[in-house]
Parts: C-alpha cells; structure tokens; sequence
C-alpha cells in the first residue's frame, strides 16, 4: 500500500495472497488514500512482466537484509518459518535481549509464537 500512496499510479497489479483475489484487492483499495484500479491475481508475477521485475526485485533487496542482519546478530538462516536456523535465531534474540531488536516483524506468526513460549518459560523459571 505504501508504494501505491507514493506513486499514485492509476492501475496497480498485485499478486494475490489471499483465497479470494478480488477479496486482496478489495482490502489494499480500502486502506489507500488515492484512487488506484488494483489487479489483484494469483500468480500475477507469471501473468504480468511487471509484477514478475518487483518480485526479483524484492528477492534481492530481501537478500541483502538477511545478509545485514547475519552480519549485526548471527546466523539466522533464511529467514524463513521453515528453517530451523531461523527459529533458533529468534529463540537467542529473546534470551540475549529478552525482547526482538527491529529486525525482526513482530507481528510475523512464528515470531509472536516463539515470544509467548518464551514468557511462558519465563514465568514458570520465577
């Protein structure tokens, strides 16, 4: 939503990451202050070439920020719920500073998972 409010383009193709793709669409209409047509698809980045640059784009810049993040705090894996690295990484973020630094978006479900058993630990060691 954020790059669609700054760019004001008049049409904007998005891949859709819910069941229902007008549903997507429908929700990023709504929380938009300018008027934008949102063409809202799945798999939108084998459809549309332009969806497909953003995706490679966003890739690379994710890339670098895992790489940013290994380089400040440790090993994190990918970065991805999947790899056990990963969760490791959260589970040593909590128990070293005993909260998440900005890296890592809190409102991610394995993050906020992760962070309850942690306090559940916490209080059953008090």
């Amino acid at each position: 939503g954020k790059i669609i409010e700054e760019l004001k383009p008049d049409e904007a193709y998005v891949d859709a990451a819910d069941v229902l793709e007008q549903r997507f669409g429908m929700h990023i209409q709504e929380c938009l202050t300018v008027k934008a047509r949102i063409i809202s698809e799945h798999r939108a980045d084998m459809t549309y070439v332009i969806v497909s640059a953003a995706s490679v784009i966003a890739k690379v810049e994710r890339d670098r920020e895992i790489e940013e993040v290994k380089h400040r705090y440790s090993d994190c894996g990918t970065g991805y719920m999947a790899d056990g690295k990963t969760i490791m990484f959260l589970r040593r973020l909590l128990e070293e500073f005993g909260d998440y630094p900005s890296c890592v978006r809190k409102s991610w479900e394995p993050a906020k998972r992760i962070k309850g058993e942690f306090r559940v630990k916490q209080r059953t060691i008090f």
